[in-house]
């Protein structure tokens, strides 16, 4: 191996990642590191905070003036969007990125695909159906695969592509570069919003707005009650090697034998060194790079690889985790980590370059700019779905989809646990009417929660009513004739459907 340049010493975390394993966490699968011994929160940042001053009232253009507003054009909301706007309603779909998709667009998917979490092959023997069935074909062009599977780039572009036309298609239409500010409130009813752009504050007027933001930020700032899990969001950002010569780094690893006792400590206490070792012990003694960093006193980073595939070979996909005491809602502690997360990937990058064999004409590809979270801030629902009812195959009269998780009957999902307590005007859906515990924010999940608040907001409008009066048999009628999935034949007889 040739030489490679001596490289700068790097600041080494504050914290021993040795001291932070702690119990292990409910749910060990979606986060290497338990983080029990960091000392510090993500609010930690406000407390040095205690000058406020009044913003200056001022007109703003009202640019919009709709029947439903979707925020955020994600997973759920890309769908939420095309459902009320076939059903009927004018609809707008406001979102802060250049593009819809989400994670699935910008975000370059992060892992997994759309069904990938289904632990039941039989939970859609006829595809998952409906306007998340249509948009997975269209933007698959009919292969015989999953949305997502082994084909990020291709698929990112077509996610993006594909939620524009079929929106645009059923007339509905588009504001991006877009950040939801605030809400407009008439009388206990959100009635608007406010979107800052780079021409100041605009705002839009419409009947029922749906938070599709992923931490339920329109709710929070609507004065609806929210549930905050503060810890463990397992977050992070997708990004891409190029350049890797796999085999070479393979065959390395089977020409370094099994890991001494001392470097299976090592690794033990440094999570993720270990498909590394023992070049990132050396690294690491050597004050090159730290497979571990820690934010301020308050959140972890961490790197999680998957080998190339055939449909990218010489490529290597990658994420960040990032777990500790913080929440994806708190736009300081966010900022934090973003600013160390992406500085954290180069050097990574760099240190596969300069120590790790295969990796020597590696190169970073690509980082997405999305930040995704799995956990973080919630409504609180009319109902809010517990781990019991996934796990026990709950039954719900207003069931809108249903969730395959741990059982094959799979558990109902209510409709009641789509409208937030307090305010009207307003529904949730995605990960913003998810409480983390019940793991059901899968992608099909968030697709066909947001096909469900989609339909029932255009029928709130039709009919006059707030989204909490919406005729639940009509709209599980509609629902049905989509082809969402409530339940086999005995069940739809219950339910009036058949």
């Amino acid at each position: 191996m040739a030489k490679q340049a001596k490289q700068p010493k790097k600041r080494k975390p504050q914290i021993d990642p040795a001291g932070l394993r702690g119990p292990e966490w409910e749910w060990a699968d979606e986060l290497s590191l338990t983080t029990g011994g960091l000392p510090g929160s993500g609010d930690d940042l406000w407390k040095g905070i205690t000058e406020h001053i009044e913003r200056p009232a001022k007109s703003v253009p009202v640019v919009h003036d709709v029947d439903v507003v979707v925020v955020g054009g994600g997973v759920a909301g890309t769908i939420a969007a095309i459902a009320a706007a076939r059903h009927g309603a004018a609809t707008l779909v406001v979102d802060e990125f250049s593009s819809l998709g989400g994670n699935m667009g910008v975000g370059l998917w992060a892992g997994g695909s759309v069904h990938l979490s289904l632990s039941d092959p039989n939970a859609f023997p006829n595809g998952i159906g409906g306007i998340p069935g249509e948009f997975a074909e269209r933007a698959i062009h009919g292969e015989n695969r999953m949305l997502g599977q082994n084909a990020y780039f291709r698929d990112a572009q077509a996610v993006k592509t594909v939620a524009i036309e079929m929106l645009e298609a059923a007339g509905g239409q588009v504001f991006l570069n877009g950040v939801f500010s605030d809400v407009l409130l008439e009388g206990g009813a959100v009635v608007g919003l406010f979107v800052e752009t780079k021409s100041g504050t605009m705002a839009i007027r419409s009947k029922v707005v749906i938070d599709c933001t992923g931490t339920a930020d329109v709710a929070d700032r609507a004065g609806a009650p929210v549930i905050v899990r503060p810890t463990h969001p397992s977050a992070g950002v997708f990004f891409a090697v190029a350049n890797v010569e796999y085999g070479v780094y393979e065959q390395a690893l089977t020409d370094r034998g099994d890991l001494s006792d001392d470097d299976k400590a090592w690794a033990k206490d440094h999570e993720g060194a270990r498909p590394y070792m023992p070049w990132a012990r050396q690294a690491w003694e050597a004050d090159e790079f730290y497979i571990i960093d820690v934010v301020g006193n308050f959140a972890t980073l961490e790197i999680s690889m998957k080998p190339p595939t055939r449909t990218h070979p010489g490529m290597q996909r990658g994420r960040t985790r990032v777990n500790g005491n913080w929440n994806p809602g708190d736009a300081l502690a966010l900022s934090r980590i973003n600013q160390r997360m992406h500085p954290y990937i180069y050097h990574f990058v760099e240190f596969l370059r300069h120590r790790v064999p295969g990796y020597q004409n590696a190169n970073l590809h690509i980082v997405s700019p999305f930040t995704h979270s799995r956990g973080g801030k919630c409504i609180e629902a009319e109902y809010t779905v517990t781990g019991d009812d996934v796990t026990n195959d709950a039954r719900f009269d207003d069931v809108v989809y249903k969730f395959w998780g741990p059982s094959p009957a799979g558990c109902d999902i209510p409709y009641r646990a789509m409208i937030p307590k307090k305010i009207d005007g307003l529904m949730a859906a995605g990960r913003s009417a998810m409480n983390r515990g019940p793991q059901f924010r899968s992608r099909y999940s968030c697709q066909l929660m947001g096909q469900a608040a989609g339909v029932a907001a255009a029928m709130a409008v039709k009919h006059g009513v707030q989204p909490r009066a919406v005729d639940v048999k009509e709209l599980q009628r509609a629902l049905h004739t989509l082809g969402a999935n409530m339940g086999p034949e005995e069940r739809l007889k219950e339910l009036g459907l058949l």
